[in-house]
């Protein structure tokens, strides 16, 4: 989860709580028209309409829990005890002292109990971030979240740790939305504007979790990612002569941890670039201790550094960038597209002379080079050569002639041959 937006569902949380008081025996509807939160430094956040129906909190303490009167942890621990059939915030503004706004339409939280609800829904986010070169604005369509909640907020916050309140939930679906921003290098009267403008499709996200909160098994999608830069920028111009007016791409994630056997398994990180790539990335983990999701900041540090690497193996697909390249190398050198392909697989081949020693770096070369030669797809598997690797191994590399003599490294398996006809079979 990004950090950003893990932060927003904080502040959604802290925003439902703000102490931990006697909590009276019967539910009411309760209502409060407008409260402000002072964030400091010229901040505010202002709640608009708000209404908690069949609510265990008094109208006194309603009130208190949009007004940050108690300490961040006493509001984490109401978080715990509040129960409702419903709350609902028709609006959200935030402002921040530098001016910049952001405003929640139609918050609505269904059966809140135990610091989650079974439902949470944001019907529409807009931000202007101002500039004198111009506004940066964004529009985020409809958000809706299933059994949501934010494992062990107080205790998070009372250590200082606010990444520990692990936020669980068992699907995501987001209708996407359109960022925009200056280009300051782009003159404002240049032909097409000078606007960088991207565009973010559906999103979903699919996952289970045991009953502690560890990590089952997850699966996401985002569709219809898009950038487009102004014709005039730099980037721009280098993209139009290479023939993406804009760039395009979905991404898939998908994963499950076994607690059984500590493994976890990447089994599909991907992004697909139209008519330029798709790289793939997927791996095994094993000796993956459930601190590594559940535990504070230094056990989740530790469980990762101690987890080892059975194998990890990255896939690229050529979609059409190479071969655009090619032509353009060609075009601008005066040579054959084939002639530009034999000098860079040349290069190459010098690559094991570079760095001579660790037999990784030929078999590297290798597979490049066939790349190269033939551009479809290029598949590399690296493995601990002799024992697992320690993922700690990458983090301390001391010497990297003996950390890439610790990989074992394979390539793409050789196209099968064609059976040979049998014995008195016509062709």
């Amino acid at each position: 989860m990004p950090l950003r937006l893990r932060a927003a569902f904080l502040v959604m949380g802290l925003s439902f709580a703000s102490g931990l008081p006697a909590i009276p025996a019967q539910a009411a509807d309760l209502a409060i028209p407008q409260a402000t939160l002072d964030k400091g430094k010229g901040g505010k956040v202002t709640f608009k309409n708000v209404t908690l129906k069949d609510c265990n909190l008094s109208q006194d303490e309603a009130a208190k829990l949009f007004s940050g009167a108690l300490p961040p942890e006493d509001a984490a621990a109401m978080v715990q005890h509040m129960t409702a059939v419903e709350a609902r915030i028709a609006e959200i503004d935030m402002e921040t002292g530098a001016g910049d706004r952001l405003t929640v339409k139609d918050v609505v939280a269904e059966k809140i109990a135990g610091g989650g609800a079974q439902t949470l829904t944001v019907a529409s986010t807009d931000g202007v971030v101002p500039d004198d070169a111009g506004d940066s604005t964004l529009h985020f369509g409809t958000l809706r979240i299933d059994r949501v909640s934010l494992l062990d907020l107080a205790g998070a916050l009372r250590a200082g740790d606010p990444a520990r309140a692990a936020l669980r939930f068992s699907h995501l679906s987001w209708d996407g939305g359109d960022l925009t921003a200056v280009d300051k290098g782009t003159p404002a009267g240049a032909p097409g504007g000078n606007r960088i403008a991207i565009h973010v499709g559906p999103a979903k996200v699919d996952q289970n979790f045991d009953s502690r909160g560890a990590p089952l098994d997850a699966a996401a999608s985002l569709t219809g990612l898009s950038l487009k830069m102004p014709p005039e920028s730099r980037l721009g111009a280098v993209l139009n002569a290479y023939g993406y007016p804009q760039i395009d791409a979905d991404l898939t994630i998908g994963g499950a941890y076994d607690p059984a056997t500590k493994t976890y398994q990447l089994k599909n990180y991907a992004i697909d670039l139209k008519k330029i790539g798709r790289v793939a990335i997927s791996a095994q983990f094993s000796a993956l201790n459930e601190t590594a999701f559940l535990g504070d900041k230094e056990a989740r540090e530790k469980a990762i550094l101690d987890a080892t690497l059975d194998w990890a193996r990255i896939e690229v697909d050529n979609a059409g960038l190479f071969d655009k390249v090619v032509a353009f190398a060609s075009l601008s050198q005066g040579k054959t597209p084939a002639s530009v392909k034999e000098d860079w697989r040349a290069i190459i081949a010098q690559a094991p002379l570079l760095f001579s020693g660790p037999p990784a770096i030929a078999i590297l070369a290798k597979e490049l080079e066939r790349f190269v030669a033939d551009p479809k797809v290029l598949t590399l598997t690296i493995k601990g050569k002799g024992s697992p690797l320690k993922v700690s191994e990458f983090v301390h590399i001391e010497d990297p002639t003996d950390f890439l003599n610790r990989l074992d490294i394979t390539g793409s398996p050789a196209p099968a041959k064609p059976a040979k006809p049998a014995a008195g079979t016509k062709l």
